[in-house]
C-alpha cells in the first residue's frame, strides 16, 4: 500500500480541551446530528481518531460523547431553542504512530496539548499501520476480521506466530461467535498446511468440513475412528481417582498390589527363585520376603516410573494377595498369612475395580483390544498429508469424572512428545473448546486426586517447545490466573457477565474499565483482539467460517409446530 498521512483536514472532528494520563477531552462540534445535516456528523462512540500533536500523532478511541448540562435542552427543537449545542468527548489514547507515519507502536511517546487537533481516522489508513506493525510482506498471513472505520471495512491480517506463538484465549457468552471464531482459525490453519489438534467436549465441530481425522471414544459414531486411550499411559494417581480407595488400609494396599504387577511385567517370564508367580500374580503370603524385595530392587526403574505399565485384569485379585501379615510368626523370613481383617476391608475396593475396568463407561481407558489413540495421534503427526485431527468427547461419560481424567491424560502425553523434541520443527496447535471444565480443577478424594492441570503446563511451557494452545470458554472467570497470564492473544466475544469482564481487564493491561464497557454491547460475530504484538485493542467482524459447527440449541419452534400439526390432524 502506497503511505498516507493519518491526518487529513477534510476529516476534523475538535480540538484537545483536557489531558491526562490514559486520556483526553476534545470539542466535537461536528458530532450533533442535525437532521439536514446528520450523514455528514463525525465523532461517534467508538470511532477511531488521530490526535496531531505537531512532531507526534496518537491513535485514540472516542469512548463518550456528550453536551454540557447547561446546553441539553439546546437538542430539543420543539422548544424552539436557538442555541447551537457544543459536544464534548472523552478520547482513550491507544498507540503512537511512528515510522514516519507507517506504524503503530504501542504507548504513548508524548502527550497532547490543549488546542491540539483530532482527526477521524479511516479504515485503510488505520488497517495499514497495524499490518506494518504487525506483519510483513514475506510471511505467511492469516486473515482475521474485517475493521471498521466510518463507513469503510478493511481486512486485518495477522501471522500465525503472534496469533498461536503465546497462545491464544477465545472468550464469549453463547451466541457471541465463539465457536465460529475456532472453526475460521482451523480453516486457515488448514488451507496454510499447518496441524492441529482439536478437543471437542460437545462434538459440535465433528461435521465441520476439512477435519481429516475424527477419533471417538464410541464405535458409532460416523467417518470417526473408534479409540480407546490405553491405560499403561496413565499413572498411578490417576487410578486412585478413578477408584477412590478409603481409609488408611485400601490406599496402602492398591499400591502395594500396583508394585507387584509392575514387576511381573518387569520380569516377563524370568522370575527369580523364591518369588512365586501364578497366572499374572504375585503370591506373597508365605513366600521369600529377600526374593520379593531383591526383585523390586532389582526392577526399581520399571517399578517407580510414572505409568501403569501392568496388566489391569489382575489388579483386584491382586489386592487380595497383598492383604496378608508383613512377616510370619514362626519364620520371619517370609511374609505371613492372609489377615482376614484386612481383606474384609478391602473387599469392597477389589469389588469396585473388577466393576469399573469392566465397565462400559470406562472402556475409554481400560478396553484391551483396538485402535489406541496414542499410536493413531503418532500416526497422524507422522502423515504430511493429514492436517486436522479432532477427538471428541461427547461420547465419554461423566460418571467418575472421566471426561476430565481422560483429556487431562491425553493433554499430558502430547505435552510428553513435546518435551522430546517432536514439535520443535513442526509446531502444532491445539484447541480445547469449554476450557473452564478442564483447568484449574482438582478430581477425586483426599485419599486420591487428581489436579487437571495438563493444560495449564501446555500453556505454561508449551512454547518453548513448539506445542502452543487455544483455549476457549464462556467463563473467563474460572480459568487460573497463572493460566491467563501466559495467553499472549484474546479474542473477546460478547461478556455479559460483570466477573468475566472484570476477569478480561485485570488480565490485560491493554484493556480498562472504559474500554470493557463495549464487550457487552458487541454484536454476534464481533470481537475485540488483544495482545502484545498489537499496537492497540482492535474490533473486529470476524471472518465467517466456509463449515459453520453445529452449534444449534434446542429447536423449540420447529418441534412445538409439529406437535400442533399432529394435534390439528388428530
Amino acid at each position: 500500500m502506497r503511505a498516507i498521512s493519518p491526518v487529513d483536514p477534510d476529516k476534523y472532528v475538535g480540538t484537545v480541551t483536557f489531558v491526562n494520563a490514559g486520556q483526553v477531552q476534545a470539542n466535537l462540534p461536528l458530532a450533533t446530528a442535525h437532521p439536514e445535516r446528520r450523514a455528514l456528523s463525525r465523532g461517534a462512540v467508538g470511532d477511531f481518531v488521530f490526535i496531531d500533536c505537531e512532531h507526534t500523532k496518537l491513535l485514540g478511541r472516542i469512548m463518550e460523547v456528550k453536551i454540557p448540562d447547561a446546553e441539553r435542552l439546546s437538542v430539543e427543537p420543539h422548544l424552539g431553542a436557538s442555541i447551537t449545542p457544543n459536544p464534548i468527548g472523552r478520547i482513550q489514547l491507544l498507540a503512537t504512530v511512528v515510522d514516519s507515519d507507517a506504524k503503530l507502536t504501542r504507548g504513548v511517546n508524548a502527550y497532547p496539548k490543549i488546542g491540539d487537533g483530532v482527526f477521524l481516522a479511516g479504515a485503510e489508513i488505520l488497517a495499514q499501520m497495524i499490518g506494518n506493525s504487525s506483519t510483513r510482506a514475506s510471511e505467511i498471513n492469516i486473515p482475521l476480521g474485517m475493521i471498521e472505520a466510518g463507513n469503510r471495512s478493511v481486512m486485518i491480517d495477522l501471522p500465525p506466530e503472534k496469533l498461536f506463538g503465546r497462545h491464544c484465549g477465545i472468550f464469549g457468552a453463547t451466541g457471541g461467535g465463539k465457536s465460529w471464531t475456532i472453526a475460521s482459525l482451523i480453516e486457515k490453519i488448514k488451507e496454510n498446511r499447518g496441524k492441529a489438534i482439536i478437543f471437542d467436549p460437545t462434538g459440535e465441530f465433528c461435521e465441520t468440513a476439512g477435519i481429516s481425522t475424527i477419533f471417538a471414544f464410541e464405535a458409532n459414531v460416523p467417518n470417526a475412528y473408534h479409540v480407546h486411550f490405553p491405560y499403561t499411559e496413565i499413572t498411578e494417581d490417576d487410578l486412585f481417582s478413578l477408584f477412590r480407595p478409603s481409609g488408611q488400609s485400601q490406599g496402602p494396599k492398591l499400591r502395594e498390589a500396583i508394585q507387584s504387577l509392575k514387576l511381573v511385567r518387569a520380569i516377563g517370564n524370568a522370575a527369580p527363585p523364591g518369588l512365586h508367580i501364578q497366572n499374572g500374580l504375585v503370591e506373597k503370603a508365605n513366600r521369600s520376603r529377600a526374593s520379593y524385595f531383591n526383585a523390586i530392587r532389582a526392577h526399581a526403574g520399571a517399578i517407580h516410573a510414572p505409568k501403569c505399565n501392568l496388566d489391569i485384569t489382575n489388579l483386584s485379585e491382586q489386592i487380595k494377595l497383598e492383604c496378608i501379615w508383613g512377616t510370619d510368626r514362626n519364620n520371619p523370613q517370609n511374609f505371613g498369612l492372609v489377615d482376614q481383617q484386612a481383606l474384609g476391608y478391602c473387599e469392597s475396593l477389589a469389588s469396585r475395580i473388577a466393576t469399573l475396568t469392566r465397565s462400559r463407561e470406562l472402556e475409554c481407558l481400560f478396553q484391551t483390544h483396538g485402535r489406541s489413540l496414542v499410536d493413531e495421534i503418532d500416526n497422524f503427526l507422522a502423515d504430511n498429508q493429514r492436517d486436522i485431527a479432532l477427538i471428541s468427547f461427547k461420547e465419554v461419560r461423566f460418571e467418575h469424572s472421566t471426561r476430565e481424567i481422560l483429556l487431562n491424560i491425553i493433554g499430558r502425553y502430547l505435552l510428553g512428545i513435546a518435551r522430546e523434541g517432536r514439535f520443535r520443527e513442526a509446531p502444532i496447535v491445539v484447541f480445547l473448546d469449554e476450557a473452564h471444565q478442564f483447568l484449574g480443577r482438582t478430581v477425586g478424594d483426599e485419599y486420591g486426586s487428581v489436579q487437571l492441570d495438563s493444560f495449564g503446563l501446555i500453556a505454561k511451557e508449551g512454547r518453548k517447545y513448539g506445542l502452543t494452545c487455544v483455549l476457549a470458554t464462556q467463563r473467563p472467570r474460572d480459568i487460573p490466573q497463572d493460566v491467563l497470564s501466559q495467553l499472549g492473544t484474546l479474542i473477546v466475544h460478547r461478556l455479559t457477565n460483570e466477573q468475566d469482564r472484570n476477569t478480561i481487564e485485570h488480565a490485560c493491561g491493554d484493556l480498562d474499565r472504559g474500554a470493557t464497557q463495549f464487550i457487552p454491547m458487541l454484536a454476534p460475530g464481533e470481537a475485540i483482539i488483544i495482545g502484545p504484538d498489537l499496537p492497540t485493542p482492535l474490533p473486529l467482524r470476524m471472518l465467517r467460517p466456509k463449515s459453520p459447527p453445529n452449534s444449534k440449541g434446542p429447536q423449540f419452534q420447529s418441534h412445538w409446530i409439529r406437535r400442533q400439526q399432529q394435534g390439528a390432524n388428530d
